[in-house]
């Protein structure tokens, strides 16, 4: 049968990009095979990073508070993390977001496992010379930070960009800024090494941001920068003392004039960093979503030409966060995988991370496998702030230590685009794709095999007429475990031979296939 790419286009182009089998995009038809999602390894020696120095008072690894990034001209892992600094020294009946005072600290890590906090000569407390980067004098105290590599700027004293907030009432618009916790809009500061920022001379880059969720990063294939968070402030949210501005009333139904008021999320786009597009709402929990679920912050990167994201979201009532994988073809619209279950399971009783796992960074690709550095904590969501308060018979409510030492770096590794993997078992299965164009001269699988199993591949023409010198009796059998096996028929391994557009067939036993790639070279 001819099955052509889509309804406008004969075949796919897809050049020398991985081709993921997150969707069917260029599947057209499989036999005993099925989809699974995989679950990145916690790391044993988790958590990474955690409070350990006199001048820390609550390291805040959550959304979206810190940064992992890979400077590969440097050779270093680097991270930035808030932290609420005043945590432990401020009188319970007057503790709240609002007295909580933050600043930025750095830490580095030749391997990504072993961290190093420097004293860097910035900021002294109580004779200690401390790792703060930003949210000293003389600049405000800062909140929020979102930092990204930009190795496209021509300018290497702009090479890091942070956005972030204030966290200083005073600093408020009026009627350019919603009243909330951090005022002065979102603003942005430069750096030539992640150490030394100045901030923007023109801030703020977006006055009306006051909200306490934005991350920042760059598509490279658009070539645009992205910004997605809670533009605006909380919604439904109220200057009144007797309003419960953590989580108010919420109407499952949307009905006309009742606005939405569970933490959703914004997207806005912009090609120079300065002039951004009006943010439209992205995300905003609907019948897809628990009654208490709230949609807490989203982060995307690219695998290959696919958008995928992972978005975090809050269960008011346990009080717990957890995150999930999403992909997109567009970058706009986006759907959650068949399993429906978090991208890292929070962990059992008593461990690092029991209640909350999130991440405001992308993954990192190192070697033959995805980083995920998460945030992991051993504390509920907000029940450390405001439990005491509100009468909550909770042990975070008692016991201000749990707070302080609750919130953690960690890590959990993936096989490189690892996320979903087509599979058959006893059964021999197979995989046709739609017509495919590519000039690469190799074709490279990413799979694996069990014990007595194999994958074979096969070339045809539109048709399904195999291609003699290509055909599965004439492919080498692959029984490993590879994320780039270059595939070969009877010593020959050059598909670029081949005109026009093909079609691929896998057949598989008791093996995983991730996804696959034309290229010239390994």
């Amino acid at each position: 049968m001819y099955v052509a790419y889509s309804d406008d286009k004969v075949y796919k182009d897809v050049g020398d990009t991985r081709q993921l089998f997150i969707d069917d995009d260029v599947v057209a038809v499989v036999k005993n095979v099925t989809r699974r999602q995989h679950t990145p390894k916690k790391h044993p020696d988790n958590p990474l990073i955690r409070r350990d120095k006199p001048w820390e008072g609550n390291t805040y690894f959550r959304t979206s508070c810190y940064n992992v990034l890979r400077d590969e001209a440097e050779g270093l892992f680097k991270s930035w993390y808030q932290d609420f600094y005043t945590y432990g020294t401020i009188d319970k009946r007057s503790f709240s977001v609002e007295t909580l005072r933050g600043r930025i600290y750095y830490a580095y890590s030749e391997d990504g496992l072993n961290w190093t906090k420097p004293a860097l000569g910035k900021h002294t407390v109580d004779g200690h010379d401390t790792n703060t980067v930003f949210g000293h004098p003389p600049y405000r105290e800062v909140i929020c930070p979102s930092v990204l590599l930009d190795e496209r700027d021509p300018d290497p004293s702009k090479r890091y960009k942070m956005v972030y907030l204030f966290h200083d009432a005073e600093v408020q618009h009026p009627k350019l800024a919603y009243e909330g916790r951090a005022g002065g809009g979102l603003r942005m500061a430069f750096s030539p090494n992640g150490v030394d920022w100045t901030p923007f001379e023109d801030n703020p880059i977006i006055p009306e941001w006051i909200s306490d969720v934005q991350i920042l990063t760059w598509d490279p294939i658009d070539e645009k920068y992205v910004l997605w968070g809670r533009y605006g402030g909380a919604s439904g949210g109220s200057g009144h003392p007797e309003m419960d501005n953590w989580f108010a009333p919420v109407w499952p139904g949307k009905p006309e004039g009742v606005w939405g008021v569970r933490r959703r999320i914004y997207r806005t786009e912009s090609k120079d960093l300065l002039n951004w597009a009006k943010p439209e709402l992205l995300w905003d929990p609907g019948d897809e979503a628990n009654l208490d679920d709230g949609y807490y912050g989203f982060v995307p990167w690219r695998a290959g030409e696919m958008h995928l994201g992972l978005l975090n979201v809050l269960h008011q009532v346990d009080n717990t966060v957890d995150m999930y994988l999403h992909y997109s073809r567009d970058g706009v619209n986006w759907n959650q995988l068949l399993d429906h279950r978090p991208l890292i399971q929070r962990g059992g009783a008593g461990s690092y991370d029991e209640f909350d796992v999130e991440m405001p960074t992308q993954p990192l690709v190192v070697g033959d496998e995805i980083w995920f550095f998460y945030g992991g904590m051993n504390v509920h969501h907000d029940w450390w702030i405001i439990g005491d308060k509100e009468g909550l018979d909770v042990p975070e409510a008692k016991d201000r230590t749990l707070g302080r030492d609750g919130h953690h770096l960690c890590l959990a590794t993936l096989r490189l685009d690892g996320y979903v993997s087509l599979d058959a078992t006893v059964r021999e299965g197979w995989v046709e794709t739609k017509p495919l164009f590519s000039t690469g001269a190799n074709l490279f699988i990413n799979g694996t095999c069990e014990q007595n199993g194999y994958i074979e591949v096969e070339v045809m023409d539109g048709w399904n007429n195999v291609w003699n010198e290509y055909s599965k009796e004439k492919c080498e059998t692959f029984t490993g475990d590879s994320v780039r096996h270059r595939v070969r028929w009877a010593g020959k391994e050059t598909v670029n031979e081949i005109p026009g557009s093909i079609k691929l067939r896998f057949h598989l036993k008791n093996a995983s296939l991730y996804g696959f790639q034309f290229a010239d070279s390994k």
